[in-house]
């Protein structure tokens, strides 16, 4: 278990320096590594959903996405490469018998959440509203997995998630919650009950994103969505949850009429 651990955090803290320096010099440095997390991430969707070409429908998707990633921010323009791009994958994914809705699916999820991601970084206190929310989903998901090792117990999502216990998820939740009230009484004003749900959100919905991917890779009898990352997989088994999570945040930014400055969803 300890020896699993030490892979792990090996390989995750290799990634998060240099999530950290691409966010903290931000512009060009974060556009090019928002590029290259975007490519691993298309191939390696579209290889869980369907092996049946899934090189070229990654190459589809990143061809169509460079377009967005590399423009300032999100424009007609923009938006007509995202629908083009959407069209174009989902037909080749069905004449190919690779699942169209999957692999369309797969396109605008990442594209938007990176985009998403990449506009709270332009914004003041972009970068620690990114910090703040991501150190919480980290939370949550180490905890959820040293608590589940070490206490084990009953599964709580057997069928998508066999390694998930009612004991690692209680930890994910409470501990992740407990982080991000901590960390935004620190710097916010806000109303201290509004951090418990708000820490809520970001752990549940980071949750939902892990067992999406869990159950998307049980579909295709696949263990790990690449090996890009020792002892957690691809990527994807890293990011996943990071990605539902600013996925989720875009339209919730929306509804509630506040896309010009989401930060104050978080922040205050």
């Amino acid at each position: 278990m300890f020896k699993d651990i030490k892979i792990r955090s090996y390989s995750a803290t290799g990634l998060a320096v240099l999530s950290f320096l691409a966010l903290y010099f931000g512009q060009l440095y974060f556009k090019l590594f928002l590029f290259f997390i975007s490519a691993v991430l298309f191939f390696e969707w579209m290889r869980i959903i369907s092996q049946t070409q899934w090189i070229i429908r990654g190459f589809l998707a990143l061809f169509f996405a460079t377009f967005v990633v590399f423009t300032d921010g999100f424009s007609a323009f923009d938006l007509l490469f995202v629908i083009v791009g959407s069209i174009i994958i989902s037909s080749f994914s069905a004449y190919f018998n690779a699942p169209p809705f999957w692999s369309c699916f797969g396109y605008i999820y990442i594209l938007l959440s990176l985009c998403f991601l990449e506009y709270i970084r332009s914004l003041e206190n972009g970068l620690l509203t990114i910090l703040i929310i991501i150190s919480t989903i980290m939370v949550s998901d180490i905890s959820g997995y040293i608590f589940g090792k070490y206490f084990s117990g009953p599964k709580i999502f057997k069928k998508i998630s066999p390694n998930k216990t009612y004991s690692g998820f209680t930890a994910s939740i409470l501990l992740s919650v407990s982080w991000f009230s901590i960390l935004s009484l620190i710097y916010s004003l806000h109303n201290p009950v509004a951090f418990i749900f708000i820490g809520l959100f970001i752990a549940i919905f980071s949750i939902i994103g892990d067992l999406l991917i869990s159950y998307l890779k049980r579909k295709t009898n696949m263990k790990d969505s690449g090996i890009m990352l020792p002892g957690h997989g691809g990527l994807f088994d890293r990011a996943d949850s990071i990605l539902f999570v600013f996925f989720i945040l875009l339209p919730i930014s929306i509804l509630i009429g506040n896309l010009e400055n989401p930060i104050q969803i978080i922040l205050g």
